[in-house]
């Protein structure tokens, strides 16, 4: 099935690709695809293939789901906010370069932007938070919210707890894309058979907010210690 209303703005990550098989594997796909092709300072760890612009491509044109390659990677620039703006969906699935915000250009285009963020909210907000709720709660987590001016800080449609992968090396190359992709679903399909977004927390408020883990804990985090 395809959701008429739902588009994807889309940068050429793993992220990305875990995304669109999931959505093709559950039968939720959007109706357009913008694509963002990677330079190479745009890329964190878990992003960097260079591969992945070809085999999105490739998936792509295998379900028949339209897409077009801006050609400016920056979702902030003109060049992606006149493609928006002159597509009829509603609501972009977001799933961009790591670490980069939308700016006011984009969030007051009249469209709505649906991210998951890498973190149980609102208890984790900002940056490389699954380490921290490692350390924490021995838990990774996943939330999806509207983005809006304030990092993290959206109505939350749908947020899960993760059990600590065996192999924590991974979490940034596998297992933090798949508990995102799991509660993309999860919301897509409850938009799906309501015909309309639910919220699970209008009022994502408090919690506290997390800047880059320094490597130190990171380790720690990895070793589960």
């Amino acid at each position: 099935m395809t959701l008429n209303k739902i588009g994807m703005v889309a940068a050429d990550t793993s992220r990305t690709l875990c995304y669109i098989e999931e959505l093709i594997k559950h039968n939720l796909k959007p109706n357009h695809v913008i694509l963002l092709i990677n330079n190479e300072e745009n890329l964190l760890p878990g992003q960097n293939n260079n591969e992945l612009c070809s085999k999105i491509i490739e998936i792509l044109d295998l379900e028949a789901i339209t897409y077009e390659i801006s050609s400016n990677s920056d979702i902030n620039s003109k060049e992606v906010l006149d493609i928006l703006l002159q597509r009829s969906e509603s609501t972009f699935i977001f799933s961009g370069f790591g670490g980069v915000l939308l700016r006011n250009n984009i969030l007051d285009s009249g469209k709505k932007f649906l991210h998951v963020h890498g973190g149980y909210l609102p208890n984790y907000k900002g940056s490389t938070t699954n380490y921290f709720s490692l350390l924490e709660e021995n838990v990774i987590g996943a939330s999806s919210i509207f983005l809006t001016k304030d990092i993290d800080c959206g109505p939350v449609l749908a947020r899960k707890f993760f059990s600590a992968p065996i192999d924590r090396t991974e979490i940034d190359h596998i297992y933090d894309s798949k508990a995102r992709a799991e509660v993309l679903i999860e919301t897509l399909q409850k938009y799906k058979d309501l015909g309309f977004f639910d919220f699970d927390l209008n009022s994502n408020v408090g919690g506290e907010t997390f800047y880059v883990i320094h490597p130190v804990l990171k380790h720690l985090a990895i070793l589960g210690e």
